[in-house]
């Protein structure tokens, strides 16, 4: 207790001055919140995600469009590791491990049940790694067993409203001062290193959400429904109205899936223009599927700058 090191993270030493400062100028996330707004075509994935499943033995578990976000996003944070950084007490840490959390109906209705997942990813996640594991998770909170943090809100929940106001003080005290075990944050959504909502699965676009205070989360990405666009010629023709260049699409006019991505970003962790190219290269993953089947290779100073003590598949027989 009092001290720089954490249970969940690194402390960072070597950063600018200004970078260090930058906690004081904005002490809220809220107050550091950029946000993006991007297209991604998944014409390519879709197709990928069909023929993938198509081929899938009965009983295994089938590849979604969502998967291929959450491993694309995995390996964008293995390869881009100041987007796993966070801010507590004013300081600077590295995660040491690489964890989303999103929520998912136990019904797709409006009135069904909403059940958080939490759940680690390795840097050297896969198409073939990430699916099973997922699924497996994702299927035992459906069957209505409890994780940690579904048992804390159910407790906390029983509380009066002065208990709970002194609780997440507590917490928050304990939190800024490095304080809280590992035990604690590793099930809780606010600690996690991207903050996930797929609104795309309820047929809903994606909203700017913001970020919470309670925690460490400093990246939320809201995923849309797909929709399909008319490229034609130099546009993107949606609801009979030109949108704008189509880029590589240019010349030739054909309907394309597109789906509408908002990010939540908290720009004390790395700048704009970093988590910018970040977006480009997740973008890549999503749009060429793939580029994910194989794990990374990873340098040893991104390794080292990522922080997480996973030696890769080949070191382990994998």
């Amino acid at each position: 207790m009092f001290t720089k090191s954490r249970s969940d993270g690194t402390y960072i030493k070597e950063l600018p001055y200004f970078t260090r400062l930058m906690p004081y100028l904005m002490p809220k996330r809220s107050e550091a919140c950029i946000y993006f707004e991007q297209d991604f075509d998944v014409t390519k994935a879709l197709a990928y995600v069909h023929a993938a499943n198509a081929a899938c033995p009965p009983g295994e578990k089938r590849l979604t469009l969502f998967q291929v976000f959450l491993c694309a996003t995995a390996r964008t944070l293995a390869m881009r590791p100041k987007l796993n950084r966070f801010v507590a007490g004013y300081r600077y840490y590295q995660r040491n491990r690489i964890i989303f959390n999103f929520v998912a109906k136990k019904e797709l209705t409006e009135g069904g049940a909403e059940i958080n997942v939490t759940l680690p990813f390795s840097p050297y996640e896969t198409l073939s790694t990430l699916p099973p594991k997922v699924s497996a998770f994702v299927s035992r909170i459906k069957r209505g067993e409890a994780t940690d943090a579904d048992d804390l809100n159910a407790f906390l929940a029983r509380l009066p409203r002065f208990a709970n106001r002194i609780v997440f003080g507590t917490l928050s005290f304990l939190d800024y001062h490095n304080a809280l075990p590992l035990s604690f944050t590793r099930g809780l959504p606010f600690y996690s290193s991207v903050f996930f909502t797929n609104v795309g699965s309820v047929g809903i676009d994606a909203p700017f959400h913001h970020n919470f205070e309670f925690g460490t989360c400093g990246l939320f990405v809201a995923i849309g429904k797909i929709r399909r666009d008319i490229v034609a010629g130099d546009s993107v023709v949606r609801d009979g109205v030109a949108t704008g260049r189509a880029g590589d699409d240019a010349g030739r006019s054909e309907p394309r899936d597109r789906v509408k991505v908002t990010f939540t970003y908290d720009d004390r962790i790395a700048d704009g223009i970093y988590c910018g190219r970040a977006i480009d290269l997740l973008r890549s993953f999503v749009e060429d599927p793939a580029l994910l089947e194989a794990p990374p290779d990873l340098d040893p100073d991104t390794l080292a700058e990522l922080g997480i003590p996973e030696p890769p598949p080949s070191a382990t027989g994998a």
